[in-house]
């Protein structure tokens, strides 16, 4: 069994971030910002919960305010908003059940900062077989100048 030398402190990688600890140190050292501590929490204790109520689709949405029975959230694209709204019956009532006085959801598109956005996939492109790839050529070859072609031209061109 090893032992560290009393006066032996181990390696820390270098913080990019400012942690959790720092931010509470200094929000409790302000009287002013002091006063915000406990609005964060529960702000933070509402998204934890709505988050494990819709795990996976609400990681880029934003609780924003609760408000006179409001719940506000903030969704990156309207696609999302729509999924979102097909769930709101199921967000409200575990909100609720949770003890969260929510009688109403409102739901706002809005752009996220780069840390909370999803990350953007590269399109996956299908492979197509060579025989494909020459059945479009000659198809883009029968045809007159048009959209169609300029398309088939250029899916052409990409996959040669």
């Amino acid at each position: 069994m090893s032992r560290n030398h009393p006066n032996f402190t181990p390696a820390r990688r270098p913080a990019n971030r400012p942690t959790t600890r720092e931010a509470s140190s200094f929000l409790q050292g302000d009287e002013v910002m002091a006063g915000l501590l406990p609005t964060l929490e529960k702000m933070a204790a509402l998204q934890a919960d709505a988050g494990r109520l819709l795990p996976g689709v609400f990681t880029t949405c934003r609780v924003q305010q609760l408000r006179e029975g409001q719940l506000h959230i903030a969704v990156p694209n309207a696609a999302l908003a729509t999924r979102i709204r097909q769930m709101l019956p199921k967000l409200q009532a575990g909100l609720r059940e949770k003890g969260w006085p929510v009688d109403g959801i409102r739901i706002k598109v809005q752009m996220m900062s780069g840390e909370n956005r999803v990350p953007d996939r590269p399109a996956a492109q299908a492979a197509l077989p060579t025989h494909a790839v020459q059945a479009f050529a000659e198809l883009a070859h029968s045809l007159e100048a048009s959209p169609l072609r300029d398309a088939l031209q250029s899916l052409v061109k990409r996959r040669s």
